[in-house]
């Protein structure tokens, strides 16, 4: 036996322990996390009331209502890979105040994924469409708020239905996200000005692709996703509920919206979204850098806010729950004082 064999066979079974301790280690951090509690906190049970909603090319979606049946109506739109929990702090922080419609989008969550295979935007836009006119009463006007995908979902509905926004949209806040040049203006990997052909490529074969994710979650991928989603201030509770989102996400969702995203190009759109609308990015967003978020505020018709946050990455309304539950709650009050002016 070589020696190089002879190293081999020591090292394989020293990876493993190396690799066991970090899983323990890992999983101590994770329930020594005092968020821990409130992300295991099921959002079953707080009265809502769940509402299945059919797209207008006949996908089903999942859709859940939380809150008083008379208070001013916010729906809530995650974002890619994600599901409707996304937002359970800003639930769990507002549903006695507020009407929160959440849903999940096409192939994610509970919802179902399209019989036609269409993951464009414009499919998208109508899903958020159906959820509106399912669940908003009749001559309401609701605040939109939605998370990277779930914002372009946003600005794409508006782009659809540029004369029925003011009738019934109250405000809108785009967290996290970006309209176009999504893989150049990533910060996932460093590429000098020559390769940035190269960069686009890439990019476009990992937002697309169909490839399975590990079913559970390991200390590699616990460590990839903090990378590409988080920041590295996330707690260790925060980002093993993303960690467990995004790896349950089907592979035909993954890849169809992330090749979607990856060409995506809606910034004339902004112009359609002409109402009072907040713009929020953390300040170590890889997958959308704050560049994005500069762009959109100096185009949109109406900023009411326009927020870097400090140390925060991809994840926002998970990685920093106060600052985005507050800013849903001060768009959502200044729409209703506007409408009781009116």
């Amino acid at each position: 036996m070589n020696a190089a064999v002879k190293a081999a066979l020591v090292a394989v079974p020293l990876a493993g322990v190396a690799w066991e301790r970090q899983r323990r280690a890992d999983r101590r951090a994770i329930e020594a996390d005092p968020l821990k509690a409130v992300l295991d906190t099921p959002l079953e049970g707080r009265g809502q009331e769940v509402v299945e909603v059919v797209a207008p090319d006949g996908t089903p979606l999942h859709a859940e209502v939380f809150g008083p049946a008379d208070a001013p109506t916010v729906v809530l739109v995650h974002g890619w890979t994600c599901t409707l929990e996304t937002w359970t702090h800003q639930i769990q922080a507002l549903d006695g105040d507020l009407r929160l419609v959440a849903f999940d989008l096409r192939g994610h969550g509970r919802s179902g994924r399209p019989p036609g295979g269409d993951w464009s935007i414009e499919a998208l836009a109508g899903d958020l469409d159906a959820v509106l006119r399912a669940c908003v009463p009749d001559g309401e006007r609701a605040v939109l708020a939605g998370h990277s995908l779930g914002a372009m979902t946003t600005v794409a509905w508006a782009d659809q239905h540029p004369d029925e926004v003011r009738e019934r949209v109250a405000g809108a806040s785009l967290i996290s996200t970006g309209l176009g040049d999504l893989i150049t203006e990533s910060l996932l990997v460093g590429t000098p000005g020559p390769l940035q052909l190269v960069k686009g490529t890439v990019g476009r074969a990992f937002l697309g692709a169909r490839a399975p994710l590990p079913s559970a979650t390991t200390p590699l991928s616990n460590r990839v996703i903090r990378y590409i989603a988080c920041s590295p201030n996330a707690s260790p509770a925060t980002v093993a509920f993303c960690e467990k989102m995004i790896l349950s996400c089907h592979r035909a969702a993954r890849g169809g919206c992330g090749a979607t995203v990856s060409d995506l190009e809606l910034r004339e759109a902004l112009k359609d979204l002409a109402v009072p609308t907040a713009v929020l990015v953390g300040e170590r967003d890889r997958l959308t850098p704050p560049v994005h978020a500069r762009a959109m505020a100096d185009v949109l018709p109406d900023v009411t806010a326009y927020v870097e946050l400090p140390g925060i990455g991809h994840m926002t309304p998970l990685e920093a729950p106060a600052e985005v539950t507050a800013s849903i709650r001060a768009l959502t009050a200044r729409a209703v004082a506007h409408a009781r002016a009116a």
